[in-house]
């Protein structure tokens, strides 16, 4: 099978993401305004940090959009995490994936974790928590797994 790329970015996130780089611009702007009106240190000192927080808000939505799943012709790997990130397909007997969608006021967020199961062929369990995902998301890496593993 060919190489493929499933994308792991809750909404909530990509929205945060697009926020954060709206408002670096428009006070980029703002200190661009600032800085053609007066000529001052802080003025200076504005337009300098607004230029910094760009390239932060440019290096963090790449990074957050290059979060996923990754599959090879022999393995998937997890981009979002740093260790035990990679499952080969011939060591896998089967996957399961789990997201709470229950309506409760006692969970915190970290329960609400979509969590993909795999259970190996040597009788271990490995155990990979995405995060906060949709659930149409989780489906497809669940199909595309199960479609490598068969």
């Amino acid at each position: 099978m060919k190489p493929k790329f499933i994308r792991i970015i809750s909404p909530f996130t990509f929205a945060a993401a697009l926020l954060f780089d709206a408002s670096a611009a428009y006070f980029t702007c703002l200190a661009v305004e600032k800085v053609s009106g007066e000529k001052g240190v802080n003025s200076f000192l504005f337009l300098g940090i607004m230029l910094f927080l760009d390239v932060v808000a440019v290096l963090t939505t790449r990074e957050t959009l290059k979060n996923g799943v990754r599959f090879s012709e022999h393995s998937a790997t997890f981009t979002a995490l740093d260790d035990n990130n990679t499952v080969e397909y011939d060591k896998i007997e089967s996957v399961q994936v789990q997201k709470d969608t229950k309506a409760s006021f006692t969970k915190n967020f970290i329960s609400r974790y979509s969590v993909i199961v795999f259970y190996l062929k040597d009788n271990t369990v490995h155990t990979i928590e995405l995060g906060h995902t949709t659930k149409n998301c989780l489906q497809k890496i669940e199909g595309e797994f199960n479609d490598r593993i068969n």
